[in-house]
């Protein structure tokens, strides 16, 4: 097998041509997407990142983590079971994530197909959440990837919405007395935010008028 040369290897100094030395390859920032919010096990990872393979991932993995991009760790659970997170250089590239959403949105054509994780949709509402000037109620998500066939009932993640420094927030975890708790399949989800998708698709327990007004923080006006 060839050894492969990067961009520097060429000669160009270009800091992006050499950024995606480390993440350009396909799949590499989705895997780093899908750890951003939290430690993953690897059939965790098989199961949202749509269409890699055992083997591919386990390469992904193994470069991302030569490059300082993603650690490998231990759960807390009584299996320990062994798990991948980003780190905190790896979580930057949240950011990077946000970019390329907002320059294919500006595109042509932004339409997309298939479906949303609920990591996925959680980083989309954090890297595209505009400026907010009053408080937003706080809102508890329960998102669920209703294409997870590993198990009859897939897995709940939650999260919470909050507004600090006129911004809105969405962390992991859930918190006490929310205004309401949305509990939704993560592609509804998304097609709330995004694609004004009626508020009626997701179940609501609580404000409604709490979680509209965080749907309209994204939904694009008609």
């Amino acid at each position: 097998m060839p050894i492969r040369q990067s961009y520097g290897d060429h000669g160009d100094a270009c800091r992006a041509a050499n950024a995606l030395d480390l993440v350009g390859d396909r799949w590499s920032l989705i895997v780093v997407r899908e750890l951003i919010l939290g430690p993953k096990r690897f059939a965790d990872l098989q199961e949202s990142v749509r269409g890699i393979t055992p083997a591919v991932l386990t390469d992904r993995l193994r470069s991302l983590r030569q490059a300082g991009i993603v650690d490998h760790v231990v759960l807390t659970d009584l299996a320990r079971t062994p798990a991948y997170v980003a780190t905190e250089w790896g979580r930057g590239l949240e950011q990077v994530l946000g970019s390329l959403g907002r320059w294919y949105s500006a595109g042509p054509d932004p339409g997309t197909k298939g479906g949303m994780t609920p990591d996925a949709v959680v980083v989309a509402m954090r890297t595209m959440a505009p400026p907010v000037r009053a408080t937003v109620p706080p809102v508890v998500l329960h998102l669920h990837d209703r294409r997870d066939a590993r198990r009859a009932g897939p897995p709940v993640h939650s999260f919470h919405t909050v507004t600090d420094g006129g911004a809105v927030h969405v962390r992991t975890g859930t918190i006490a007395n929310p205004a309401a708790t949305v509990t939704a399949d993560s592609t509804t989800w998304c097609g709330i935010l995004f694609e004004g998708v009626d508020l009626d698709a997701a179940d609501i327990d609580g404000d409604r008028a709490a979680v509209a007004s965080i749907v309209a923080l994204y939904t694009p006006p008609v």
